[in-house]
């Protein structure tokens, strides 16, 4: 028997067994493509005799499936009852002799190129090695008699889904640094706004060091009295729209508050002329209730067709506006400290926003708290995430 501390111990040893072997039998949780092992399997197809890959969680790439939707011991578990999670590698080499490994390593690239992971290969030179051995093809066998072959509509099926679901994951990954970063990833639990309770967080938005609390609730309360007035954007008169798009004016309240727009002439001139687009985008958005990545992709589509270089300030304007309790403009005021604060890309976009910033936002202790008792607390809980501005605006 032999240990295999380090994950390229694991795929050394697997390259050697799929290139030396008669046969493979395999029954895996996960699998994924694009990866050095996974090519070198794909060379070795005619030494599969049984491959059981389960996709529970959509973590099995499509990709791989689509890989070997011909092959006729491929077989791909659906629905088991529980979690079907074996890593079990069973190797037959030729006149009586095998090995086989098992432990933490599922067949995906971040098993062998990124997470820590450990096995153990034994052989039929092991004690124990023949019992052990029609056990381990007992278990090869139900894994494949409980997997079935997939159609070409239902693996179309799985990729939609399996597209949906990746946009949830990137949180549970455990990390909250950008995915371009190869170094140094941190916790959440090394963010602190990410841990953040309540209380912290309201104590020091209410600390507002260049406006006043008062003042940001007058506007965001306005906002949302407008929005409850009109069933669309664009049924608001002119001065209305202007204030909401952050460039009217108002006796005693500062519309520029949480994103002056002042400097965005194309955006000021479609708002102007009542773009169509624009109305349509912000009814994408429920004025209530869940705001979910969909809500805010079909608001994207069409914002971006309201006119020429829109951007990421404009839009996420309007939507602190509609929804300051999801959403916080993000500007030139305040996107330095708030990207560092959160570890996310100044380079952030409009495209990537919800992953980078509002999946981070929605998963913050302080934003998942109960609705508070006390008044002004429930006012400020109410518009929370376009509070942010607070912690982050910079004057100069």
């Amino acid at each position: 028997m032999k240990f295999l501390r380090r994950s390229k111990d694991t795929e050394a040893e697997l390259k050697r067994l799929i290139q030396h072997c008669k046969s493979l039998r395999w029954s895996v949780a996960w699998a994924s493509h694009g990866f050095p092992l996974f090519d070198h399997l794909v060379k070795h197809t005619e030494k599969i005799h049984q491959l059981t890959i389960g996709i529970h969680f959509y973590q099995t790439h499509p990709d791989f499936i689509a890989a070997f939707m011909g092959h006729d011991d491929v077989r791909f578990v659906m629905n088991p009852s529980g979690v079907f999670h074996p890593k079990l590698y069973y190797f037959d080499l030729g006149d009586g002799n095998w090995e086989c490994i098992t432990g933490s390593p599922n067949f995906t690239h971040s098993a062998f190129h990124a997470n820590t992971e450990h096995a153990c290969l034994f052989s039929n030179k092991d004690v124990g090695a023949e019992s052990n051995h029609r056990e381990i093809l007992l278990a090869l066998d139900e894994a494949m008699v409980s997997g079935k072959t997939l159609s070409d509509k239902e693996l179309a099926a799985y990729r939609s889904i399996w597209k949906r679901q990746q946009k949830r994951l990137g949180p549970l990954s455990g990390s909250y640094s950008p995915p371009e970063k190869k170094k140094g990833k941190r916790s959440p639990l090394d963010v602190p706004l990410f841990v953040e309770d309540w209380d912290d967080y309201f104590n020091s938005v209410k600390e507002d060091q260049e406006h006043t609390t008062a003042g940001r609730l007058v506007v965001l309360e306005k906002a949302r009295k407008l929005f409850s007035e009109h069933l669309h954007f664009g049924d608001m008169v002119d001065e209305n729209r202007k204030r909401i798009a952050g460039f009217g004016s108002e006796p005693d309240v500062d519309w520029g508050w949480f994103g002056s727009m002042r400097g965005h002439g194309l955006f000021m001139q479609a708002v102007n002329q009542n773009s169509s687009d624009i109305s349509d985008a912000l009814d994408q958005i429920p004025l209530t209730g869940l705001v979910s990545q969909e809500h805010f992709d079909e608001y994207v589509s069409r914002f971006q067709k309201s006119f020429d270089k829109s951007g990421i300030a404009t839009a996420t304007r309007l939507l602190a506006m509609k929804r300051p309790d999801y959403f916080v403009c993000l500007d030139s005021k305040n996107r330095d400290k708030l990207c560092e604060a959160f570890d996310i890309p100044k380079s952030v976009d409009l495209d990537d926003y919800w992953e980078k910033v509002i999946q981070r936002i929605t998963d913050s202790n302080w934003w998942n708290a109960p609705e508070p008792k006390d008044d002004l607390e429930k006012r400020v809980w109410k518009c929370r995430a376009a509070f942010l501005d607070v912690r982050f605006y910079d004057p100069k």
